[in-house]
């Protein structure tokens, strides 16, 4: 607000509250999403003050250094009084975006996609080492719960072992990825990934088990269809049932994340990479296997990229922290970044 930015609190969980800034013409010629997750993950465990900002040796430490507090800064340092003043006077609208519960399932970003939150172009800022992301996986977890029927160990042939039944359905969803890993890569992605991460049934060693759940892990490509592929999942638990290895069923969805890509022709991309050139860095543009907010605002933004300073190599960790010259670095690019969009509208 001290800024010039007309702001929204979005508030659809209470006490947690999503920020929309926004700055310039209420009739944009073009509009700017610039995004960054408020949320870190926990601080259990951690090696360095957390909460602190220590610098030592030319690093920032603390929890979110990194992901995303700095990149974050980065951003709104970019966008000085100046460099909003200049965006406006071209007719661009920025909205600044302050989203919540990205580490637990991009909720805010869901929720703000829902109430048509989007852009002409998006900027999802986490630490990419200064690479542009113009494409990344989508993320769909999903939990199945099988049922058996429980007898005494002693004679299992009197159950149903809803584990024996779930481990024949694991099979079947690792055998049908491993097909299409079979298949040409995506040339940015490579090819789709599954991942049981959890698995949890039976009450005890002498008792046939009425019940199993597994949790799935499924990365997609653009083209797969996450309805299509709880369908196919379904389908195979008919299978199962139907052999006789389970008594009955549930498919429940954890996260609905669809992929997302923008062209590397594209004028966000290109923008972008030339800041990055003339700041002395490649400019590289690349994919990603990892999940970020960028997926849901693809939905609602023509164009998207995902960049900022630090490693995602340090997101999460013990010691977590950025480097400050990637930061100062990114702040410059950013600047450089908004200005030539500045320049490209006003022209």
């Amino acid at each position: 607000e001290r800024h010039g930015y007309r702001v929204d609190w979005i508030e659809p969980i209470p006490g947690r509250p999503n920020v929309v800034g926004r700055f310039g013409p209420a009739s944009p010629k073009r509009t700017i999403l610039v995004e960054s997750h408020l949320d870190t993950q926990g601080i259990h465990g951690m090696v360095v003050p957390p909460f602190e900002g220590v610098v030592r040796e030319g690093r920032l430490y603390g929890r979110g250094a990194c992901d995303t507090k700095g990149p974050m800064a980065a951003a709104l340092l970019a966008l000085s009084p100046t460099v909003l003043n200049r965006l406006a006077e071209a007719g661009v609208q920025v909205l600044y975006v302050g989203a919540v519960g990205e580490e637990k399932g991009n909720v805010g970003a869901e929720q703000l996609v829902d109430l048509e939150v989007g852009a002409d172009e998006a900027l999802i800022l986490e630490p990419t080492e200064l690479a542009i992301v113009h494409a990344h996986k989508g993320a769909m977890w999903f939990e199945v719960e099988g049922r058996g029927r429980a007898a005494h160990g002693s004679n299992p042939s009197l159950g149903v072992n809803a584990v024996r039944g779930m481990l024949r359905l694991v099979e079947a969803i690792e055998a049908e990825v491993a097909a299409l890993q079979q298949q040409p890569a995506h040339a940015l992605l490579g090819h789709p990934t599954v991942n049981v991460g959890l698995i949890r049934g039976g009450s005890s060693i002498n008792i046939v088990p009425d019940r199993c759940v597994i949790e799935v892990d499924r990365r997609t490509l653009p083209g797969e269809e996450n309805a299509a592929i709880l369908a196919r999942v379904r389908a195979q638990l008919e299978a199962v049932q139907k052999a006789g290895l389970l008594t009955g069923w549930e498919v429940r969805a954890i996260k609905d994340g669809t992929p997302f890509e923008t062209t590397a022709d594209s004028r966000l991309v290109q923008r972008l990479a030339r800041s990055c050139r003339e700041a002395g860095e490649p400019g590289r543009t690349e994919g990603a296997a990892w999940y970020s907010d960028a997926g849901p605002f693809a939905r609602t933004c023509r164009e998207v990229a995902v960049f900022g300073p630090g490693s995602i190599k340090q997101a999460h960790t013990v010691d977590e922290y950025i480097e400050l010259d990637s930061l100062e670095k990114g702040r410059a690019i950013l600047q450089d970044f908004f200005l030539k969009l500045a320049a490209e509208v006003a022209s």
